[in-house]
């Protein structure tokens, strides 16, 4: 029996059963174990106010205790400088990368005035500063459905949501006008990512058999050009890598909001589908020369 850990928010519940789908087809026995943690329990302060791993605290301690086997995750939570004891072990295959601005149907999107925009993401909320700068921000945090809920009774002009989710929980979005926003993801999002010890070979190999190895791939490049530029998910930080198998190229480009601007850099490398060493040196030179912008 496999003891798979998991939030119980209804996308976590999603996410964790889609792994446990994956994990039955192979042939195990899954059981899954609900675990709150803080970014659930403290909903009026930003993420960034709150600390590190809010979303995955629990979840490490209980795969510490040997609580649960594996732990599965929204990849964009993950801190990148993590438990040394912990690995991710797999990946899904990404879903949608992109955010969605959502507003009321019956109302018109004016970005050039001064509306409120709800959301609790940093990188949201600098990067669209910069792009508009009328608009105004307010705190949102809760379930998709909630955020959905406050847009609708006027609490906020429009939402930022992302894309995979709403797919994942297969929200109705009838009453809403939406659109996809042009800016770079946070690193990792749209990504499902399955945590296991790192000393417990039995639960790597199982996990190596459902691992997306593209989707691998491209969440190391982002997620270590944002280690090397540093400030994790306190700093406006987005990174988008995407991997031609065709070509065995992969890009990355990344975006940081430093000094009230929006700056960017980008690069490509040769690489195989499973050489993370490339992976690793593009982000860590495109998180670099992005770093080095600050002086």
């Amino acid at each position: 029996m496999l003891r798979i850990g998991t939030r119980g928010s209804k996308l976590a519940l999603y996410q964790a059963n889609k792994v446990a789908e994956l994990l039955k087809n192979l042939g195990y026995e899954v059981e899954i174990i609900i675990k709150k943690t803080t970014g659930d329990k403290i909903l009026n302060k930003k993420l960034s106010e709150i600390g590190i791993g809010v979303f995955t605290k629990e979840l490490d301690l209980a795969l510490m205790n040997n609580e649960i086997d594996i732990a599965v995750h929204s990849f964009k939570d993950v801190p990148t400088i993590w438990n040394e004891n912990l690995m991710i072990g797999a990946v899904l295959e990404r879903d949608s990368y992109y955010d969605l601005i959502i507003w009321d149907k019956n109302k018109d999107l004016e970005l050039d005035k001064e509306i409120t925009v709800g959301t609790s993401s940093i990188r949201r909320r600098s990067f669209l500063k910069a792009m508009y700068p009328n608009v105004k921000f307010k705190l949102l945090r809760g379930n998709v459905d909630t955020r959905l809920k406050k847009l609708k009774e006027g609490q906020y002009d429009a939402i930022v949501l992302s894309e995979a989710g709403i797919i994942r929980l297969n929200i109705d979005l009838s009453d809403f006008n939406y659109r996809r926003l042009d800016i770079t993801p946070s690193p990792a999002q749209g990504v499902i990512a399955v945590a296991c010890r790192r000393d417990d070979n039995k639960i790597k190999k199982i996990l190596e058999r459902i691992n997306h190895k593209k989707t691998f791939l491209e969440c190391l490049c982002e997620r270590t050009a944002l280690n090397e530029f540093g400030g994790g998910c306190s700093v406006p930080f987005g990174a988008l890598s995407i991997y031609d198998e065709d070509k065995k190229i992969l890009t990355l480009k990344a975006t940081v909001f430093l000094n009230g601007k929006l700056k960017h850099a980008s690069g490509k490398i040769n690489c195989e589908i499973d050489d993370l060493d490339s992976a690793i040196t593009l982000g860590k030179t495109i998180g670099k020369r992005l770093k080095d912008l600050e002086n």
